[in-house]
């Protein structure tokens, strides 16, 4: 077991390094299971394990004996000819190795066991659950509608308890969101809630039923209190004087024991709930004479402390009842949120880790489920454990418990890489301690070793210097756990670490006549003097990223060196509060970059108009939508271009556009074309299918990238492509229609916590500044960090939150409760607060090392404050650290190592310049590539005719009761007129369809038509023929009527149901379909090449048969 290794030596490397090792010593690949916590991180092992046993099959020999050398293994004839054998069996290996994520591993086992688990079959995963757990919110609140309901009253007392709703929300937020740890805490009891309140009761050291103060004061404290205001009263001093009047009419009034509390406390105690100072001394003395001064400061003393333990009394009974009136609420809402995923067969990632873990843990098939795994795992990888929650160390161990105690001729081995420096994710339920936990636990069972690494191999010696400064004195070292001084596998690598100047605000001047003057809000707007310190700072970031573009910095990498682009650069921040402004400082500069912007996808103008064009299709009455879609990007009409759409006298707009491309006006007629069009499909294809052929057909990409500036072309793509994925992830992209979609994304909207966030900047970008938070960029790394932003102090978030004490050693938390607010606060309260204070403050230093980290060469610091950055803020504390470092011309402090190559020798690559086609910006006709043929013309035509509802119907109606006459699939003939009528939602009397039912019958039964439908006079008949080829570079699909094969001939027969066809029409209506019944024939001489193909048209309303290679008769 690997453990306490630093940041940046290469963690994946070690975890594929080993499944190496596994494999070349004979572990079959699916005996191998690798748990890591994001699906990127799990893909990337898979990929790097591929490429790892691809190099070692292609490599020669010296070539492999390095690499197995680097691997830790003694080269030889056979493992060097086992492992060019490896690639080779990974990929036709039909049991491959498994990289999955925690989560992925517990769907997996559930969907294994379901029944055994107590859980639907066929179940399904909800990641985001802000929708449900509103819905959730609204049924607690439905619920506590009526006044004597248990859950009004919890509710009241709650909100008492939190001051105010907004904090109760909280509460009840912070309650879901611990729904593991309060399974845990209940988990075996009956009685949940009096569990939790003797649990309350014991830990805070008071009774649910006797409310302090009780009887206060008794008749030793009324003594003591009138001898002290006496006394008080003879310290003549005006405070005095008033406090003794105080006591003396407290002492003398009938008061409650709450009142009495409260009217003596301003005597003994201050304002913030500290004892007066009242200390002897001369003065004292004279007053009151030696004695007397001696009894003064010691009642002032007892009674203070009287006061405070009565007071603390109070705070504990306040957080007791808070506290079950919040579990009270809090239980309640969790089965209303259970209970609405339960009848949605939905389960959430909590649900995953909880429910596989009872299944392993306490379910009465453990055993059995165990040994089932046991067998198929004999090697357990898991990566990042620092990263693992109480709940997911429970499920593990069962796993190592039946590893322990296996059989020893089978090869087995545990293999955990982790760094309490990288946990990060706190509000995960993440518990760096654990690590210790498990590395106690191999020890003492499986005998397991710990191998502490500190080497870097990716950063430069000046960004390790400045983690050993930063680090390795007070007051981070103390922080940071189990830090020890870093080296770096790349001393010569040129590195730079440089502190940029804080930004401060500045002060707004204000005259005399500023101050005095009177504004006329009609004549001058009102001036708003805005802090800019965060502007000033992007400002200052954008200018020095565009400087190092510029300057033709060189960086390098496997030991190429080359010029820097955007895509080396990445900008930290620990927030997203004040992305806006960094993103504008970039965009001023016209820097491409790519932001992480949360919940931000839905507010994008690109977004907005791909919504007003669903809108659109399914509601062209909204004018306000078709116009933002005919000005977008989309279709690129100008304002002049609007203007007889705006000033037409009567319809909606679409109407009106219609209109004008029925008078054929450009570009009016293909917008409409295209819109009716995409329409049509709407009830035919899924959304994301249509939103497909949209961005196909529309290039909606490419112009998108025309109309916006080259900095925001970057970000313009990820959210059309996130746009279009996110139909896909929203309920698995199975939507029954347009409509619903759409109503999704508007709850989506509404949501605080499920709002879709843009395309995650990657690492593959290569000509984009990525903007990112710490906890964003966690195993990410590049050449430039920017660490931005970090004179802020995060301000602390306890209250109204839930109080979890989970010893790493216990199967359950200790203490489950709610934390009140500062002023409230009990001491037993306050002691846990001390101790999870102290853990953020840690979690705070390991942020800072991550972001450090993060840096292979270069890492510029920065900040902003009012004044002068605090102390204890990232960058007081690096500024303390790196006092000894050199200057700049510019004053600012920085470090560099290595040697920087000349700027002579360092090659710039080109930058590709792409000037857009200025086409793009404008509306043109669409060449299709797939050729529908039928029911409209095939070239000449749109895509689809809309056609009139009537002779759709009509034509639908024929065509399915002449298959079912031709193919006898009616037992009973006489029945076809109504079952096709049922089908149309018509009368089987309705007129209209008795005579669909004669034209039918006179078609069939023509005896000119017979070699058609007379099976005794062909040899065989298909129906519905689809066909489907390539006709040059187009794709040429559709369906066939009716086709005969007879001896050498081929008869294609199509069916046309014109009402209205005769003698006098048909050349105008066969020179419509001439070329669909050419392509029909082309495609099926591809299938019979030997026979000849003959195309008929038979129009069943006149009984026509026309021959279509050949002149149609006049």
């Amino acid at each position: 077991m690997h453990g306490g290794i630093a940041g940046r030596i290469g963690k994946t490397w070690l975890l594929v390094t080993r499944i190496l090792r596994l494999l070349l010593a004979g572990a079959r690949p699916d005996s191998i299971l690798a748990v890591t916590f994001t699906r990127k991180a799990a893909a990337e092992m898979q990929q790097r394990v591929t490429e790892r046993l691809y190099a070692l099959m292609c490599a020669d020999k010296a070539a492999l004996d390095n690499m197995l050398e680097q691997c830790g293994i003694q080269p030889d004839t056979n493992t060097c000819t086992r492992a060019r054998q490896l690639y080779e069996e990974n990929l036709f290996n039909p049991y491959t190795l498994r990289a999955t994520t925690f989560h992925a591993f517990c769907q997996e086992l559930l969907q294994r066991f379901p029944l055994e688990a107590g859980i639907a079959p066929g179940f399904e995963l909800s990641e985001a659950t802000g929708l449900l757990e509103q819905q959730a919110r609204d049924a607690l609140v439905n619920e506590s509608s009526h006044h004597d309901h248990p859950i009004n009253q919890a509710l009241d007392r709650l909100t008492a308890g939190c001051d105010g709703l907004a904090s109760t929300q909280t509460a009840l937020r912070s309650f879901l969101s611990h729904r593991s740890d309060w399974w845990s805490y209940i988990q075996g009891q009956s009685d949940p809630l009096s569990h939790a309140t003797r649990q309350l009761e014991q830990l805070l050291v008071i009774d649910s039923r006797q409310e302090p103060p009780g009887r206060f004061p008794d008749e030793g404290q009324r003594t003591r209190l009138r001898t002290f205001a006496e006394l008080l009263a003879r310290n003549t001093s005006a405070s005095n004087t008033a406090h003794a009047r105080l006591l003396a009419g407290a002492l003398e009034a009938d008061l409650s024991p709450a009142t009495f509390l409260d009217t003596i406390t301003p005597a003994f105690l201050t304002g913030t709930g500290k004892p007066r100072s009242r200390k002897s001394g001369p003065t004292l003395s004279k007053r009151l004479g030696d004695q007397d001064a001696q009894t003064f400061i010691t009642l002032h003393e007892q009674i203070c402390t009287e006061l405070l333990d009565i007071k603390d009394q109070i705070a504990r009974f306040r957080t007791l009842t808070t506290s079950v009136a919040w579990i009270t609420a809090g239980m309640q809402l969790l089965a209303h949120y259970q209970r609405i995923k339960q009848e949605q067969r939905l389960l959430d990632f909590s649900d995953l880790e909880w429910k596989a873990c009872e299944l392993l843990n306490q379910s009465s098939h453990a055993s059995w489920i165990q040994y089932k795994l046991d067998t198929r795992i004999d090697h357990l990888l898991v990566d990042e454990f620092q990263d693992t929650n109480p709940t997911q160390w429970r499920l593990l161990l069962p796993l190592l418990q039946e590893l322990a105690a296996g059989n020893d001729d089978r090869a087995r081995s545990v293999f955990l890489v982790g760094d309490k420096k990288q946990s990060i994710y706190s509000f995960r339920r993440a518990n760096p301690a654990l690590l210790g936990e498990a590395s106690d636990w191999l020890h003492d069972n499986l005998q397991a070793n710990s191998y502490p690494l500190d080497a870097s191999r990716r950063s430069a010696q000046a960004i390790v210097d400045c983690v050993n400064q930063v680090f390795g004195t007070e007051p981070l070292r103390q922080q940071l756990d189990g830090f020890n001084e870093h080296t770096t596998h790349l001393p010569d690598m040129y590195g730079r670490v440089e502190l940029l100047p804080l930004m401060t605000s500045e002060a707004a001047v204000i005259t005399d006549e500023t101050e005095i003057a009177l504004r006329n809000p009609l004549h001058a707007q009102r001036v708003i003097h805005e802090d800019q310190r965060h502007a000033n700072e992007a400002n200052m970031i954008a200018a020095r990223i565009q400087t190092l573009i510029q300057s033709n910095t060189a960086v390098t990498k496997d030991e190429i060196t080359r010029a820097l682009n955007y895509g080396d650069i990445i900008i930290l921040l620990r927030q997203r509060t004040h992305v806006r402004a960094y993103e504008q400082a970039l965009r001023a500069l016209q820097i491409p970059y790519l932001s992480d912007s949360k919940g931000a996808l839905l507010d994008n103008l690109e977004v907005h108009d791909l919504e007003c064009l669903l809108n659109t299709l399914i509601s062209p009455y909204d004018n306000l939508a078709l116009a933002q879609v005919l000005r977008s990007p989309v279709f690129g009409l100008s304002s002049e271009q609007l203007i007889p759409l705006a000033t037409a006298d009567t319809g909606t707009w679409y109407e009106r556009l219609a209109g004008l491309a029925a008078a054929q006006q450009t570009p009016f007629v293909e917008i409409h074309t295209q819109l009716e069009h995409w329409r049509t499909l709407t009830g035919q294809i899924p959304v994301h299918d249509l939103l497909d052929r949209i961005f196909h057909e529309a290039e909606v990409f490419q112009r998108y990238e025309a109309a916006f500036p080259e900095a925001l072309k970057p970000r313009v793509h990820a959210s059309l492509t996130r746009f279009i994925e996110l139909a896909l992830e929203v309920d698995n992209g199975r939507y029954p229609s347009l409509p619903r979609f759409l109503d999704q994304l508007n709850r989506l909207r509404q949501s605080e916590n499920d709002q879709p966030d843009e395309n995650t900047p990657e690492e593959t970008d290569s000509q984009r500044v990525r903007l990112m938070t710490i906890h964003g960029a966690k195993g990410l790394e590049a050449p430039v960090i920017f660490l931005a932003d970090t004179a802020a102090t995060q301000r602390s978030r306890t209250a109204h939150n839930a109080l979890v004490d989970w010893p790493r050693d216990r199967d359950r938390p200790l203490h489950f409760l709610l934390a009140g607010n500062k002023l409230n606060q009990d001491s037993v309260t306050g002691r846990l607060l001390d101790t999870q204070a102290q853990n953020d403050r840690r979690e705070e230093a390991n942020l800072l090392y991550v972001a450090i980290t993060r840096a292979r060469q270069y890492l510029f610091i920065s900040g902003n404050q009012k004044e002068s950055a605090a102390e204890d803020s990232w960058y007081g504390l690096i500024q303390q650290a790196l006092t000894d470092w050199k200057l700049t011309d510019e004053g600012n402090p920085f470090h560099e190592t290595g040697s920087i190559d000349k700027p002579g020798t360092t090659e710039k690559p080109a930058a590709t310049v792409i000037t857009p086609d200025p086409r793009l910006s404008e509306q043109h006709p669409v060449e299709k590539k797939q050729r529908l043929i039928a029911p409209s013309r095939a070239q000449h035509a749109p895509v689809i005719s809309k056609g009139d509802d009537d002779g759709r119907e009509r034509g639908t109606a024929i065509h399915q009761m002449l298959e079912q006459l031709t193919t006898g699939a009616a037992p009973y003939p006489d029945s076809l007129p109504t079952t096709v009528a049922n089908a149309l939602q018509r009368e089987a009397s309705d007129p209209q369809c008795q005579a669909w039912w004669q034209e039918a019958l006179h078609t069939v039964r023509d005896p000119r038509l017979s070699f058609l439908f007379d099976q005794a006079l062909y040899q065989q008949a298909f129906i519905e023929v689809p066909i489907q080829y390539l006709d040059g570079d187009h794709l040429v699909y559709g369906i066939i009527d009716r086709l005969i094969i007879n001896n050498g001939m081929v008869y294609v027969i199509d069916y046309k149901t014109h009402h209205w066809a005769d003698e006098g029409s048909l050349p105008r209506l066969c020179d419509s379909y001439r070329e669909q019944m050419r392509l029909y024939a082309n495609g099926v001489a591809k299938l019979w090449p030997g026979k000849t193909i003959k195309p008929f048209l038979l129009f069943t309303a006149c009984g026509e048969l026309v021959a279509m290679d050949a002149p149609v008769p006049t």
